[in-house]
């Protein structure tokens, strides 16, 4: 059977799933940041003990820990879960099998991932590929189904707080992605990634859930020095909360129109996602070991706030005029022929004009 793989027209993009995308994204590299002079998965929870907080660095160190630790890799699972079924559904509606698809492109991803893990140990495609194959045969649950096993996980996540072995750390990771895309997918198939509800509907709801998980965030953070595993799981409570909260916020606020210029840099980076996330971890390393050479000591919270503000400037710099002269970012492009076996289009003919 031969495959037709079009670029996908910007029509049949959900610019929402985009926006949130790249919006995920930007908080990632805030989270990131902290440890891209880490040399192994252990020694995260020591490097961020070790951190000083003057005046300076109180503020973007309060802000990631309540807003973005976590969160934005939840929200970007989330969407990861809504992907998978997003493909299948387009795939199907061409009347074509999406099993080799699906196994094919997140084979791929795992070798992404597997090259990525080589220049940094917080890789997370690897990770996102395990799932992806464990989630494609429930691809059919039903809404309920899918919302009652992600709660399961996220509760299995919230009793391994306690864990905090090396290898505790790592099921951790991949259970707490597993859990989200569980979520992504029951929330992609109640139409709620896709603008299928009102606006009032949004706009309760990251009310709520914002009210909810900010504060359950903001006291685990304050229990940070009493006890930690505790602290850890109560922040991991809020975690789901403040993540889908981000979804009705953001979604509340495109469909108001009040942010069209932000909204379309997001919707860019996000398009370019793989590419964007890869180029995170290189310029990142770069500048924060630069940063520390030239400081002569490991670089304080302030100076962390100042690569990510320049990491976020440059990135929605750039995949805007990108992605109106190519139909994908360079990485996108490579794993889509790959997963294709076949040199996929890349330049546009005609560029849309900025």
């Amino acid at each position: 059977m031969i495959i037709r793989a079009e670029p996908i027209n910007p029509i049949e993009r959900h610019k929402s799933l985009d926006v949130l995308r790249g919006f995920a994204l930007m908080g990632i590299f805030a989270a990131n940041v902290y440890v891209f002079d880490v040399d192994g998965i252990t020694e995260v929870e020591t490097s961020f003990k070790s951190l000083s907080f003057g005046a300076a660095d109180i503020p973007f160190g309060v802000f990631t820990a309540i807003f973005v630790l976590n969160k934005m890799m939840a929200l970007f699972s989330m969407l990861f879960g809504a992907g998978i079924l997003l493909l299948v559904d387009r795939l199907e509606q061409r009347k074509v099998s999406a099993v080799k698809i699906h196994y094919t492109r997140n084979a791929v991803l795992a070798g992404i991932g597997i090259l990525h893990t080589l220049l940094w140990f917080g890789d997370v495609l690897l990770i996102y590929a395990m799932c992806a194959f464990l989630l494609f045969p429930i691809r059919r649950w039903s809404i309920t189904k899918l919302y009652t096993a992600g709660s399961l996980v996220w509760l299995t996540v919230l009793l391994m707080s306690f864990w905090t072995s090396a290898s505790g750390i790592i099921a951790d990771y991949v259970l707490r992605a597993l859990a989200m895309m569980l979520f992504g997918m029951a929330f992609y198939r109640a139409g709620v990634f896709t603008l299928k509800r009102s606006t009032s509907w949004y706009r309760k709801r990251s009310r709520r859930f914002l009210g909810l998980g900010l504060p359950v965030c903001t006291v685990a953070w304050g229990f940070s020095d009493v006890n930690e595993s505790l602290s850890t799981m109560i922040h991991n409570v809020g975690v789901p909360f403040v993540a889908f909260g981000y979804v009705c916020f953001v979604t509340n606020l495109l469909l108001q129109g009040k942010i069209p210029k932000l909204a379309d840099r997001l919707a860019s980076a996000g398009q370019m996602a793989l590419t964007n996330y890869l180029l995170q971890t290189v310029i990142g390393s770069i500048l924060v070991h630069a940063v520390n050479q030239f400081r002569g000591q490991r670089l304080s919270v302030f100076w962390m706030m100042l690569i990510t503000l320049v990491i976020w400037a440059l990135q929605l710099s750039w995949s805007k005029p990108w992605m109106q002269r190519f139909y994908y970012g360079p990485a996108e492009w490579l794993w889509r022929s790959l997963t294709y076996r076949k040199a996929q289009p890349f330049k546009i003919k005609s560029p849309t004009k900025p």
